[in-house]
């Protein structure tokens, strides 16, 4: 049955509305009755009915106003507006409040009735839609991971995904957490979901974050940080592990990746987590994993180990894969002398290494999937290795394709894809539309991956660059002669003057006609 409550100041008309509508034939019960909007209110809160037909014109509160506060007390809820010619001029406000209709006095029961009918109708459509997207939404959280899993978090724009999700997470810091469970009883994770939540909210208020359905019987818990707090976040996964493992008498193994400083990093600390989630048979279920916890017992058992690590890591970044080979070959002798690292630690070095080789092979290599391997089966490789020999072919193989991928474009005077873009911007500053998505779509690459090419390869990111071209033509301009700032502003991309006075004070410390009048 759906519930109607008659909100109208005149008795008669009230009851007449109540009592001689057969409301219970169609469906209907009247949950209640009101002469004012402020006890309709009280009604309305506690019985979120279907639909409420109202007077507008009513003493202490009108149903206008009632009306606003519906929207907030119980939003689904349809609203049919009654009123006399003389109140007319209020339709305009009605139409304004998203009112389902809007009827003149006096009104025909049975035209009434029908009105009502289909504010039903109209309410059981829109819930019907919301039940579709919430039982949805658990297998579509999961195949976005699953994305990331295949693509890798540099193909993938993770924040676009993440808004196509409705998660939105406010940073600057990003990490994930990923929670494994056994629960065969809750197939869709919802029980398991409202356990997480509740504790995070209850003891880490102060944290933002968002659960996420990753897979069958595991959660990720996508956390975002004011400042990069990764004891913070070991905290929290410990806490939450003691929490769980008392509330569930099941075996619950949480991981956790590093943190990051952008959101569309988070990716790469899923797969981190990811990783370590991976290891737990070797590891052991029924705890907390940290791929840095387990990288520093590395780091504790040898130092020479360490210290070839960081070696090899800053010859991957310096661009030099002669170097990254001679290291790798050190690092593998090094690691059979000692015998002392664990399986478990191999396979975060392969994981480590090999992310940061596939990340040169994309600057050097567009669409070319000639003898190479994917992410996904690099991946796979690393999950199934059982020796340091395995793992020194798979970074030799993904050493080998960029050699071949540098040298190959080197000689052909090729231009990096930052390089590529700065030609772009250099050429086309004076357009207000130019954004850092719009020059990635020119030079077919995502907007994610140019962002961070930018300050890996220049130093600097995309909108300081595009602020210095647009800054030093503005500067020669104004230099020049007498043109208008309104002139100067169109020529070198901005269409609000104001807005480009705002910049120019900035980066030049004048206003656009101190400077012209400085400089002439």
């Amino acid at each position: 049955m759906h519930k109607v409550i008659v909100v109208e100041d005149d008795r008669i008309i009230r009851r007449g509305i109540s009592q001689a509508i057969p409301w219970g034939e169609h469906g209907f019960v009247v949950a209640g009755e009101a002469g004012d909007g402020e006890v309709a209110l009280e009604l309305i809160e506690k019985e979120q009915p279907q639909v409420v037909v109202t007077d507008i014109n009513m003493p202490f509160m009108s149903g206008l106003e009632m009306a606003k506060q519906i929207k907030e007390r119980s939003p689904k809820t349809r609203i049919i507006f009654l009123t006399g010619y003389e109140d007319f001029k209020y339709a305009q406000e009605a139409v304004k409040l998203k009112a389902f209709d809007y009827l003149l006095k006096p009104v025909d029961s049975e035209y009434l009735l029908n009105k009502a009918k289909e504010a039903a109708a109209d309410w059981e459509n829109e819930s019907v839609k919301e039940k579709r997207i919430i039982e949805s939404l658990p297998l579509l959280q999961q195949k976005f991971f699953q994305k990331l899993i295949r693509e890798g978090d540099y193909r993938v724009d993770v924040e676009n995904e993440l808004l196509g999700l409705d998660v939105q997470m406010e940073g600057p810091f990003f990490a994930v957490i990923l929670v494994k469970n056994t629960i065969e009883l809750d197939p869709e994770g919802h029980f398991f979901k409202e356990k997480i939540t509740s504790f995070i909210t209850a003891y880490f208020d102060e944290i933002n974050f968002t659960v996420m359905n990753a897979d069958v019987g595991e959660h990720a818990i996508l956390l975002s940080f004011e400042n990069d707090q990764n004891s913070r976040k070991g905290e929290l996964a410990k806490a939450l592990f003691t929490y769980l493992s008392n509330e569930i008498d099941d075996a619950i193994t949480i991981t956790h990746g590093r943190a990051y400083p952008n959101l569309f990093e988070v990716g790469k600390s899923f797969l981190e987590a990811r990783v370590a989630m991976d290891m737990r048979h070797i590891m052991g279920t029924g705890r907390v994993i940290s791929l840095d916890e387990t990288v520093s017992k590395c780091d504790k058992t040898e130092n020479l180990v360490h210290d070839l690590e960081m070696k090899l890591e800053n010859d991957i970044k310096s661009g030099l894969p002669e170097k990254v080979k001679e290291t790798l070959i050190d690092l593998s002798t090094a690691i059979v002398d000692r015998k002392m690292v664990a399986l478990s630690d191999l396979k975060v070095l392969a994981f480590k290494f090999s992310t940061m080789l596939f990340f040169e092979i994309e600057k050097w290599k567009k669409e070319d999937s000639t003898n190479s391997f994917n992410s996904s089966d690099v991946y796979k490789s690393i999950m199934e290795l059982t020796t340091l020999t395995e793992m020194t072919n798979i970074l030799h193989s993904l050493l080998e394709q960029w050699s071949t991928a540098m040298f190959k474009k080197k000689g052909n005077n090729y231009y990096s894809h930052v390089d590529q873009a700065i030609k772009y911007m250099q050429g086309n500053f004076h357009d207000s539309t130019l954004t850092l998505q719009r020059v990635a779509e020119i030079i077919h690459v995502s907007t994610p991956y140019l962002s961070n090419l930018f300050k890996m390869e220049k130093g600097f990111n995309f909108g300081d660059y595009l602020l210095e071209l647009r800054m030093k033509k503005a500067m020669e301009l104004l230099g020049e002669g007498n043109i208008k700032t309104y002139e100067v502003c169109e020529q070198v991309g901005y269409s609000n003057p104001q807005y480009f006075g705002i910049c120019f004070k900035k980066y030049t410390g004048f206003t656009p006609a101190e400077f012209k009048k400085k400089f002439k």
